[in-house]
Parts: structure tokens; C-alpha cells; sequence
């Protein structure tokens, strides 16, 4: 639990600090990926070394580059979530940073103050000098006015060490998956089966086995499947039907509708593809994005097609990487289905279980049929 003196003598700009220094690591690690990128990548993809042994030195040149990448996405995310908790959202000094919890946590303190009274670690209130709790009423006791302004106080006060206590919390869980765990820094450009299991590999398999037993006890087939894949561990791509998704996704459809009418109703006649986006279903559209939420969550999107003027004829590619706990994406702890069914599994031994051969990572991908639409 967070105090309120711990509050109030917070080093904020230490924090800020800290989080400036990993963007001079930032700095550091662009530089060398430029410098290998030119020096060594390039050349080789300008077939200065060809034949067999040309192709899989370029496969290892490009995975390094792949690994060096996802160190540099790791280390921009860890400035930006140390800088967003320091001083709140995006920098706006909100109150849901620790800067906001501070600048509140001093304001309550002079309040008190200026009524005479002290705000305890706990957030519980006293007099500065001479007070006696367990005092006569009417000596030493608060009188009525001022016992509404302590009570006020003391609300305020709880208030702002829960919510400090919460964002304590959530750092030091996030840091293990921003970090990885010892032995498991897992990128995206992770290993399968270079380690031999433990005892709590197996454990971790059999609850994520029973995640899927019961996503299917719930009807939810598309979750059961793909936790299956992932443990059958043949690594094979899976295919999905992205017309089906936009009927069981409506926040996919909105997503969709969005591009058609801001990005491709914009685009000059002929033919056109749109960067891939993100899209993730919204759990309170219903039983069938819920499946997909717990199936896939977040997933990526993109339209190619024809345009000629108003008419425009497209199909739909979907792809996603299902794997589990890429510490540059903050996924923490994954809280699997909820009441009686609530399962906690730690995203990083989640992850382990590709590096031991329990599940092995895979790719979800598909493309629809053609359609056609007027923008």
C-alpha cells in the first residue's frame, strides 16, 4: 500500500528521468540498425553474394534485423509507459499519473493545514498538536464543522492513495512483461523448442488447455480452436473468413465502413491497397465478438480493389501473429473468461511455451471474396 507522505515526496522527475535515458538507448539502437541495415543487409540484397549460401545469410541478416527492431519497439514503449505514468496520459499531466496523484496529494495537505489538521499515511485525519482522540466530546475533540471538513478530506485522501496504490501496482506487474522474465526476453522474432519444459511449463500448458476446454464448453469455437493449434504445436498458418468475421464483429464492420469512407472514397481511380490497420472486437457486442475477443483480440486488416469514380470493387485480407506476451506490446497477465470460469495466466509463461515446444506461435490469416460498394 502507498502512503500519503510516499505521495506527497515522490521523486516525479526521477522517473521522468529515467524515462528520458531509454530514449538515448533508443538512439543508440537506431544507429546500430541503420549501420547494419547499410552495411550489411542492403549488400546482400543486392545479390553481392549469391547462391545458397547468399539466400540463407541474408534469411539470418534479416532476422537479426527483425530481433534489432523489436528491441528498439521494447524500448520506445517502456519510455512512453514510465514518461505516461510519471506525468499521465500522453503527457497531459492528468491525474492518472503519479504528477496529477502529487499535485492533488499537496493541495489536500495545504487544505489541511490551513484548517489545522494533519492527513496521516493512511489518509485518516488529525489535529497538528494536542489532539486527543479518545478525548471528551467538546474538549479536544473536532467540533461538527470541522469534523465534515476532515471527513471530506480524508475521502479525498483515500481516494488518491487507492488510485496511486493501483498505478504501483500495475508498473511492477507491467515491468516483468516490458522486461520478459529471466531466461524468456521473448521478441517477435522468438525461437520454438530450444528449451527443455519444467515442471512449470506443464502446469502453465494444462490451465491453457483447460482455457480452451472451456471457451468450448461456452460454445466458443473459434477461441477452442485456435488454443488448440497453438498446443497441437505444428506451427501451420490458420485460415479465417474475413465476410464471416465482419458478421460476427460489428466493431470490425464500423472499423471497415471508416476506411472505405475517409481513405478510399478520397483515392483517385484505379486500382488502390490501405495500410494495414488494427481492429479488435468489443465484448459488449455480443456472444459472437466475445469469442472472437478471447480468440484473437487485436488483429490487423487491409482492402485491395478497384476504384472508378463512386464504384468501388474490393476484397478484405485479415492477418494476425497469435502468439502471447511480446513485452513491447504491455500484455500483462491475460484474465481468461470471468465469474466462476476466471483464470489468470501470465502472458510470459504464456510466451515460454513456444521457446519449450509446449505450443508453438502461428499465423491467422485471410482474404474474403469480392465485393463491391459505392462511396
Amino acid at each position: 500500500m502507498v502512503t500519503f507522505t510516499q505521495i506527497i515526496e515522490l521523486d516525479v522527475s526521477g522517473l521522468e528521468t529515467f524515462a528520458d535515458r531509454w530514449g538515448r538507448v533508443h538512439r543508440k539502437i537506431k544507429e546500430a540498425r541503420e549501420g547494419f541495415h547499410d552495411d550489411v543487409v542492403r549488400k546482400l540484397h543486392d545479390d553481392q553474394w549469391r547462391g545458397a549460401g547468399g539466400s540463407k545469410a541474408q534469411g539470418y541478416c534479416d532476422r537479426i534485423q527483425t530481433a534489432i527492431d523489436a528491441l528498439d519497439t521494447e524500448v520506445m514503449s517502456l519510455r512512453r509507459f514510465l514518461d505516461e505514468e510519471a506525468d499521465g496520459s500522453k503527457g497531459s499531466g492528468g491525474v492518472k499519473g503519479f504528477e496529477g496523484l502529487q499535485k492533488e496529494a499537496c493541495a489536500l495537505q495545504e487544505e489541511a493545514f490551513g484548517h489545522g489538521l494533519l492527513i496521516n499515511d493512511d489518509g485518516s485525519i488529525q489535529r497538528m498538536a494536542g489532539y486527543d482522540p479518545t478525548a471528551p466530546e467538546g474538549s479536544e475533540s473536532l467540533d461538527e464543522e470541522k469534523r465534515i471538513i476532515a471527513d471530506s478530506l480524508e475521502e479525498r485522501a483515500k481516494k488518491v492513495i487507492g488510485t496511486a496504490t493501483e498505478n504501483d501496482e500495475w508498473i511492477a506487474a507491467s515491468l516483468k512483461v516490458i522486461f520478459g522474465t529471466v531466461g524468456n526476453f521473448e521478441t517477435e522474432d522468438r525461437r520454438y523448442n530450444v528449451s527443455e519444459p519444467t515442471l512449470k511449463d506443464r502446469m502453465v500448458r494444462n490451465q491453457l488447455n483447460n482455457v480452451g476446454a472451456m471457451a468450448n464448453m461456452r460454445g466458443w469455437k473459434t477461441t477452442a480452436g485456435l488454443v488448440q493449434h497453438f498446443l497441437d504445436g505444428n506451427g501451420e498458418p490458420v485460415e479465417v473468413q474475413p465476410q464471416q468475421m465482419m458478421k460476427d464483429i460489428p466493431q470490425f464492420q464500423r472499423d471497415l465502413d471508416k476506411t472505405m469512407d475517409h481513405d478510399v472514397s478520397k483515392r483517385p481511380d484505379g486500382p488502390f491497397t490501405t495500410e494495414w490497420q488494427s481492429t479488435a472486437p468489443n465484448p459488449k457486442d455480443g456472444d459472437k465478438s466475445m469469442d472472437w475477443y478471447y480468440g484473437l483480440n487485436h488483429f490487423q486488416y487491409r482492402t485491395v480493389g478497384e476504384k472508378h469514380g463512386n464504384e468501388v470493387t474490393y476484397h478484405v485480407e485479415v492477418q494476425k501473429r497469435y502468439d502471447w506476451g511480446i513485452p513491447s506490446e504491455h500484455r500483462r497477465t491475460q484474465e481468461a473468461f470471468g465469474g466462476p470460469f476466471e483464470m489468470s495466466l501470465e502472458q510470459a509463461d504464456l510466451a515460454h511455451l513456444n521457446t519449450t515446444g509446449l505450443g508453438h506461435d502461428f499465423d491467422v490469416k485471410g482474404s474474403s471474396g469480392q465485393m463491391r460498394t459505392t462511396v
